[in-house]
């Protein structure tokens, strides 16, 4: 099993003028060069463990290459059907950069469209914290703890089985949408500092206890526009090739059936 290329085969390499037309390997009489290894990752060039790591892979790929034309993959009806897809995406994807390149989306667009997004209400979040464990009675037992005033984050430290006990049971600040429904629905009811539980979850049964609530901050319109720019102009090439369906004429000859 190949894992590492002799290092003074690398090195040659590494000389300027000829030695980017290198041969540094050959897999079934197919060379492949340093110029192939350097165009594959850029950081190879001068990086020699990289260029190891680059230059076995393209020895794995080849020798798959050679091996799929011993078979005559590349003559077989799924070989260019699969080719033929794949030339089309290309094509798709190129149109849609090119459109995209050609409609950019403006600075007031962004602007007008965080606006409407952060114009509404911000929703609420919770800071919560949680002890997991896998029986209705353990957790019971915790909540009695609890009210007999153990400290919350030393038992979740302790007994709790999911990944938060490490940080004694904290979850960070979470919106609804984010917490599984049972959870909410008694968080809701609960004034910061409250415990509640046992919830029944499908990992176990979870007791927990809210911190504080807040209204959700508003992200500066810098941190989330390349998000927003990107949102819009998917939307713009959508809206195109709805107006190319109509413009060719596109209609369903067989309806869609529900599903």
């Amino acid at each position: 099993m190949m894992r590492k290329i002799p290092y003074f085969v690398l090195a040659m390499a590494s000389f300027c003028g000829t030695a980017h037309a290198q041969v540094l390997a050959k897999v079934g009489g197919v060379p492949v060069t340093f110029q192939e290894v350097v165009a594959a990752d850029p950081a190879a060039e001068k990086d020699v463990t990289k260029r190891n790591e680059v230059l076995v892979a393209l020895i794995n790929r080849q020798a798959v290459l050679n091996d799929a034309k011993r078979e005559g993959l590349m003559e077989s009806s799924s070989f260019n059907a699969a080719v033929d897809q794949a030339k089309e995406s290309i094509a798709i994807n190129l149109m849609a950069k090119n459109y995209s390149a050609a409609h950019p989306v403006s600075d007031q667009q962004v602007a007008a469209t965080y606006n409407q997004i952060f114009s509404k209400p911000a929703p609420a979040q919770y800071r919560i914290r949680q002890i997991l464990v896998a029986s209705f009675g353990t957790a019971q037992s915790v909540v009695a703890d609890l009210k007999n005033g153990q400290d919350f984050s030393n038992l979740a430290a302790t007994i709790s089985e999911d990944q938060s006990a490490a940080v004694g049971g904290e979850i960070g600040w979470q919106l609804a949408t984010q917490l599984p429904a049972p959870i909410f629905e008694v968080l809701k009811t609960l004034k910061p500092g409250e415990v509640a539980g046992p919830i029944s979850l499908p990992q176990g049964y979870v007791v927990i206890q809210l911190m504080a609530i807040r209204t959700a901050p508003k992200p500066p319109l810098a941190q989330v526009k390349g998000e927003i720019s990107d949102d819009i102009a998917k939307q713009n090439w959508i809206n195109y090739v709805i107006q190319l369906r109509a413009a060719q004429g596109a209609q369903l000859i067989v309806p869609i059936s529900g599903g």
